[in-house]
This record gives structure tokens, sequence and C-alpha cells, in this order.
């Protein structure tokens, strides 16, 4: 590998700021749904080369794998939430579910209003597993790997920019083993 000048990428451990959920345990709505019409949301760190901490938040359609919308922030808060599903539900077919953790952005009175407003029912993560939130987290992951720990991001509008570029290449041309839409040329 040495000769034919490939290397590993290892991701770089950092500590995040933390968080707490002061709620009791919501329903996971789709766990014996497989094949149910769900989104998945979820906010993820990022960080600025000046160790600014921003915060991206996206929305993941279960059934093709594809980003729906996506918005950074220089703060983590409802706004953050509504905005971008309010971009998901602009661009694509509303779901019957939407799939988040229990984070208090996605139990706030106005994203669970907007929910209520378009009837998504909203399925939640058992607390303490990531792994129902899979997807999301999955492709979150693959974001910090194949791009974000790559290059260093002076700005947040820099990386607002790379990360869209990275979003459209995921969704169109990166290669995928899961199902997706195919498309009519």
């Amino acid at each position: 590998m040495r000769e034919a000048g490939i290397y590993s990428v290892m991701s770089r451990r950092f500590n995040k700021p933390t968080t707490t959920v002061d709620y009791c345990q919501r329903l996971n709505l789709i766990r014996h749904l497989p094949e149910a019409n769900a989104w998945s949301m979820d906010i993820t760190y990022l960080k600025l080369s000046n160790g600014q901490w921003v915060y991206l938040a996206s929305t993941l359609d279960l059934r093709t794998h594809q980003i729906l919308a996506h918005q950074i922030s220089a703060t983590m808060d409802t706004k953050l939430v509504v905005t971008t599903l309010q971009r998901s539900l602009s661009t694509d077919k509303k779901p019957n579910y939407l799939h988040t953790d229990m984070g208090s952005q996605f139990t706030s009175f106005g994203f669970e209003n907007l929910l209520n407003r378009h009837k998504i029912d909203h399925s939640y993560s058992t607390l303490g597993h990531p792994y129902d939130h899979a997807k999301i987290e999955s492709f979150h992951s693959l974001l910090k790997r194949e791009m974000i720990y790559q290059f260093r991001f002076p700005s947040i509008a820099h990386l607002i920019l790379d990360v869209s570029k990275y979003i459209h290449w995921f969704n169109d041309e990166r290669i995928s083993v899961a199902n997706r839409k195919t498309k009519v040329a």
C-alpha cells in the first residue's frame, strides 16, 4: 500500500460539548417498521480551524438513503432543526414518520408543532442507544471521515460550501450498495 501511495485515514478523537436529556423515554414508532415511509434527522458537531464549534442538522430519507436537506449554524437551537425540516418538506413528499433522538431541539414545542401541522408522527431513539439512529449517524460519520477531517475550515462560510458539495456528491455520485431512486436520463 505504501508503494502505491495508499494510506488509512483515521478519525481524530475530540471532546465535544456534552448535552443532557430531561425527558422520559418516548416511543420508537419505526422499530418494527423497516419499510415505513420515514425520514431521520440528527445534529452533529463540526469544528472550525479556530476551535469554534458549529452544528450540522441533516434530514435523511430512510428509503432512498439520500440527504433531503441540511443546515449549518453557529448555534444549536430549535431554529436549526425547524429550518432543516422545512427545507426537507419543501423538496420532497412528506413522510409518515420522522425519527430523531430525544435532544431538546427535537422535543421542543416549535419542532413538535411543525410535525403536528404536517401530520407527521414523531419516532424517537431509545436513550443511550445510537444504533436506533444508525443510518443518519453513519452518514455524519462518513461526512467527517471522507471530508471534514481531511481539510481545515477557516470560516463557517467555507464549511457551508464544502458540506453542500459533499452532500451533492453523496446523493448523486458516490457509489453505494443501498437501493436508490433510479434516474431517468
